[in-house]
C-alpha cells in the first residue's frame, strides 16, 4: 500500500541511463503521479536513444541544471562513478531536493559522506532494487523490470520522514515491494543474496572446460542455470566486489571451509555422512 507522499514531487531526474536507469524511466513515464521524467547520462548517444524511444520526456545535458529543475533525483550510477557524481550533487544536500540511488553495495557512498562530513544529510535516502539481468546497457532495458521485485530502503541517521516516504513511494509505484534496512545490514545481506552467488558463478564458469560440442549446455541444465549471471559486466562486478570486499572475503572463507568438509566426507566414503551433509543443505525457508 502506498505511503502518503508529498504531492509537490512531480519531476524526476534519473542520472545514469543503463539497464536499471533506463528501465526505471520507462516505468515512471507511464505513472500518472509524475509529470516529467528527465534523463542524464555522460554518453550523449545514450541520452538521445532514450529520448528517441520515449523513455524520457527531456534530456538534461547539464547535471546541475537538471537537479535544479527536478524534485526527486535517482542516481543509477555504477560503484566506480558514484563518488564523482556525489561530488557534484553534494551542494544540494539538505535542500528541498530528494536524492536516492540504486547501488548494490553502499560502502563507497558511506566513505564519501564520512570524508565530507555529511553523515547528517537529511534528504539522501539510499535504496537498492533487487532487479536486473545479466545483460546491461540501455538497449537491454525493459518495461516492468521492477514488477514484483524487492527494494531495500536504507535511510541515513538524520533522514527526514517525508523524504523517506517519497523514496518508498517511488519504488512502490513501479510495483516493487519495499523493505527498510540499515546500511550495515544491507551490504552483509547482499553478500548472501547476490555478491557471493555471483562470485561462485564467475568461478564456476572459469573452471568449466569448453563444451562446444554440446552447444545446448549454455542454455539448458544445471550448469547453465548456475553460470547465467557470469555473463554480467565484468567491470561492473569487479567494482562491486571491491566495494564489498570484507563481507565477500568472509563469505568465500565460509564457502571454502564447507567445501573442505564435503571433500573430507567424500574421501571417507561414508554414505551416511554424505547423506546427512546433503540433507542439511536443503534451502532454508
Amino acid at each position: 500500500m502506498l505511503n502518503k507522499a508529498n504531492t509537490k514531487i512531480k519531476k524526476v531526474l534519473v542520472v545514469g541511463l543503463g539497464l536499471i536507469g533506463a528501465s526505471l524511466c520507462r516505468d515512471l513515464k507511464r505513472n500518472i503521479n509524475y509529470e516529467k521524467i528527465y534523463g542524464y547520462d555522460t554518453d550523449k548517444d545514450v541520452m538521445n536513444y532514450a529520448l528517441k524511444n520515449d523513455y524520457i520526456d527531456e534530456i538534461k545535458d547539464d547535471l546541475n541544471e537538471g537537479i535544479k529543475n527536478s524534485d526527486l533525483i535517482v542516481l543509477c550510477i555504477p560503484v566506480q562513478g558514484i563518488k564523482e557524481i556525489l561530488d557534484v550533487v553534494k551542494k544540494f544536500f539538505n535542500s528541498e531536493k530528494i536524492f536516492t540511488e540504486t547501488l548494490s553495495s553502499k560502502r563507497a557512498i558511506i566513505e564519501f559522506l564520512t570524508d565530507n562530513e555529511m553523515l547528517d544529510t537529511k534528504n539522501f535516502i539510499l535504496s537498492h532494487p533487487m532487479a536486473g539481468t545479466e545483460n546491461f546497457g540501455i538497449k537491454n532495458s525493459k518495461e516492468n523490470l521492477f514488477k514484483g521485485a524487492n527494494t531495500f530502503i536504507c535511510p541515513l541517521e538524520f533522514s527526514e520522514s517525508d523524504k523517506l516516504d517519497e523514496v518508498n513511494s517511488l519504488w512502490e509505484r513501479v510495483q516493487c515491494y519495499t523493505h527498510k534496512l540499515s546500511l550495515e545490514k544491507h551490504d552483509q545481506l547482499l553478500t548472501y543474496l547476490s555478491h557471493g552467488p555471483h562470485a561462485i558463478s564467475f568461478t564456476l564458469s572459469k573452471i568449466t572446460p569448453s563444451l562446444s560440442e554440446f552447444p545446448w549446455s549454455t542454455t539448458q541444465g544445471s550448469l547453465a542455470e548456475m553460470t547465467r549471471v557470469a555473463n554480467s559486466d565484468p567491470k561492473l562486478w569487479a567494482n562491486i566486489f571491491k566495494d564489498n570486499k570484507d563481507n565477500l572475503i568472509n563469505y568465500i572463507n565460509i564457502f571454502l571451509e564447507d567445501l573442505e568438509i564435503l571433500k573430507t566426507i567424500l574421501k571417507s566414503q561414508k554414505k551416511e555422512d554424505l547423506l546427512s551433509y546433503l540433507e542439511k543443505s536443503k534451502p532454508k525457508k
